[in-house]
């Protein structure tokens, strides 16, 4: 657990209802399926890094070590609150890089990253056929569960992923919607009390009590929470063994946060997204439902899209989609240069760090080796890792 853990998860649920509370605000239109930002074909020879990460230099994966080196250079002068940052490609890594205090080897709260992990679920699920019809009504999966709103009878399964359940997920009392939640004691109940505030499947509403109700289906379709559910079908077969997801008073795994991984077993969930559902051989999340979850559901704002549980980025230059957290928490995968970039942070403006490392991929091929660039890599890693930032030497350009 990283230091100051306790506080940490209070921080990630204010900031996740306060991003609930934004959106839900907004309420862009509804979209039709489109087509979704999908992994193109894995290279021949596939690594599997079940049994941890092999690494690489930048170069020989295409990437350039000394802009790199330039983007950590940039982090630490300018104080970005970034507590970790790793770069994937063609099944190495090539760049793991730990900010102190945060160290190697330590579980950070992934905070919304959650819900994409949630979301996949389901997906095992249906490859399990505990789910069958991810259109069937949210209360026919939930026996024990009743309404009197007839309205809520339309909800489907799919819409609680794609967020466009029409649940009010506004404050009331001068409390957000995830401070009451925590404050009932039955978090489902209290979700399916909510008023209906817009026609089910029509509006946007980016609301943690939606992925709650989502981990409560999975523990009645599956018969355990999620996180056990999570350690059985998922993380054990990637080789994920340091894995945090607490659970309600009912036995609900929080699913719209609170799970805690270390960065590479985050990348590894980025680096089973890329390939489709698959790994080693082994189908964990059927590409069918994979495909469904990567297409565009809603639309959020101009260029930016919800699939389950996984934001879209259609319009990037490459596209990408991602797995994305309160207080900078990401797993951003981008399927055209075959690439994870996973990072976490303490109020960390994600994009901020993306925009450093954007021009890193220079080249498909392998490019000539640059042992000054990746001494100078190597060394800015050290530093990030050692202490506060201090004022660098002045380099040659």
């Amino acid at each position: 657990m990283p230091t100051g853990g306790t506080a940490r998860r209070a921080h990630a649920a204010f900031m996740c209802a306060t991003i609930s509370i934004a959106l839900f605000a907004c309420a862009p239109t509804v979209v039709q399926t489109t087509p979704p930002v999908v992994a193109q074909a894995p290279a021949p020879r596939v690594i599997w890094p079940t049994h941890g990460w092999p690494t690489s230099t930048p170069e020989a994966q295409g990437i350039d070590s000394g802009r790199l080196a330039v983007a950590l250079e940039q982090i630490r002068a300018k104080n970005i609150p970034i507590h970790s940052l790793l770069i994937e490609r063609h099944g190495t890594i090539v760049l793991d890089s730990y900010f102190y205090p945060f160290t190697d080897n330590e579980a950070h709260n992934a905070y919304s990253v959650t819900k994409s992990v949630t979301a996949s679920l389901v997906g095992i699920a249906v490859r399990e056929h505990r789910l069958a019809d991810l259109n069937a009504p949210v209360l026919s999966l939930l026996p024990d569960r009743t309404s009197d709103d007839p309205r809520k009878s339309h909800i489907t399964l799919a819409q609680l992923l794609s967020m466009t359940s029409g649940l009010d997920c506004r404050a009331q009392g001068g409390r957000n919607l995830l401070q009451q939640m925590l404050a009932s004691p039955d978090w489902t109940g209290f979700m399916l009390k909510r008023d209906v505030v817009a026609a089910p499947g029509s509006t946007f509403g980016y609301c943690a009590g939606n992925a709650e109700l989502v981990s409560a289906v999975l523990t009645e379709s599956t018969g355990s929470c999620a996180r056990d559910f999570a350690r059985r079908e998922l993380f054990a077969p990637l080789g994920i063994a340091d894995a945090g997801w607490p659970t309600s008073a009912n036995g609900v795994s929080h699913g719209w946060g609170d799970l805690e991984l270390q960065p590479r077993d985050m990348a590894k969930l980025g680096y089973l997204w890329l390939h489709n559902g698959s790994w080693d051989g082994h189908e964990i999340i059927p590409a069918d439902y994979l495909h469904e979850a990567l297409a565009a559901h809603a639309s959020v704002g101009q260029g930016v899209q919800y699939g389950y549980g996984m934001w879209l980025y259609p319009n990037h230059a490459p596209a990408d989609f991602e797995a994305n957290g309160a207080g900078g928490q990401r797993i951003t995968v981008i399927p055209s240069l075959d690439m994870v970039e996973v990072m976490t942070g303490d109020g960390l403006d994600a994009n901020q760090v993306a925009a450093l490392i954007a021009g890193a991929p220079i080249a498909d091929a392998p490019l000539p080796a640059n042992s000054e660039m990746q001494s100078r890599l190597a060394l800015d890693v050290a530093q990030a890792a050692t202490g506060p930032a201090t004022k660098l030497a002045a380099r040659v350009p």
